[in-house]
C-alpha cells in the first residue's frame, strides 16, 4: 500500500531511457566510465547560445549553459553533465553532493505535456528546463519524492543536432 505522503500520479513510465550523472570535468568523467565500465564512444555536445534557448530555473527566465557526453549502455542512454556557467540543478547538485547520480529520464511517453501536467499538479514542478535546438526538456522536483534522484522527460529528440565531436576521436 502506498504511503498518503507520497503522490500518486496517474502515468505509467515505459521504460527508463537515460540515466545521468554530474561531473568536475567531463573529459575525466568519460575516461572514468570508459576505463572502468568499457562505456564509449562518447558524443559530446555543447549546451549554450545561440542553441540552447528558453533556459528556465527554479520558475524564472535564467542563463546556465553546460557541456554533456552521451554514450549508450545497452538500450540505456548514459549522460554525463559538467556545468559552464550559471546556476542551475548541475551545480546545486556538486555544491550539496560533489560528482555523482544527478538523474534518471524517460523520454518515451507518447504525451510529455500530459506527462508534465501530472507532475506539476502532484506538487512536483519544472524546476529547470531549456530547448536545444529544438529538442525540449524538462527536470521535475522529486529529490524528496525519488531518494534524491530528479527525473526528467523531453520531446522531440529527433531534432539533436550531430555531436560536436565523439570521444575518443
Amino acid at each position: 500500500m502506498a504511503s498518503p505522503d507520497i503522490p500518486q500520479l496517474d502515468i505509467e513510465i515505459p521504460e527508463i531511457t537515460q540515466v545521468a550523472f554530474v561531473v568536475e570535468d567531463l573529459e575525466d568523467g568519460m575516461d572514468r566510465f570508459s576505463n572502468i565500465l568499457g562505456v564509449g564512444p562518447w558524443d559530446v555536445y555543447r549546451f549554450e547560445p545561440p542553441a540552447l534557448t528558453d533556459r528556465t530555473f527554479r520558475g524564472e527566465s535564467h542563463e546556465y549553459a553546460m557541456r554533456l557526453a552521451l554514450a549508450d549502455v545497452g538500450e540505456t542512454m548514459l549522460e554525463l553533465i559538467e556545468p559552464l556557467e550559471g546556476p542551475s540543478i548541475y551545480t546545486e547538485h556538486l555544491d550539496e553532493h560533489g560528482e555523482g547520480l544527478h538523474h534518471v529520464a524517460c523520454f518515451a511517453f507518447e504525451d510529455t505535456h500530459a506527462v508534465i501536467d501530472a507532475f506539476e499538479d502532484a506538487g512536483m514542478p519544472v524546476i529547470q528546463s531549456g530547448n536545444f535546438d529544438g529538442v525540449e526538456y524538462w527536470y521535475f522536483d522529486t529529490a524528496d519524492e525519488l531518494n534524491g534522484t530528479i527525473f526528467e522527460t523531453a520531446a522531440n529528440l529527433e531534432a539533436i543536432p550531430e555531436p560536436e565531436m565523439t570521444y575518443p576521436e
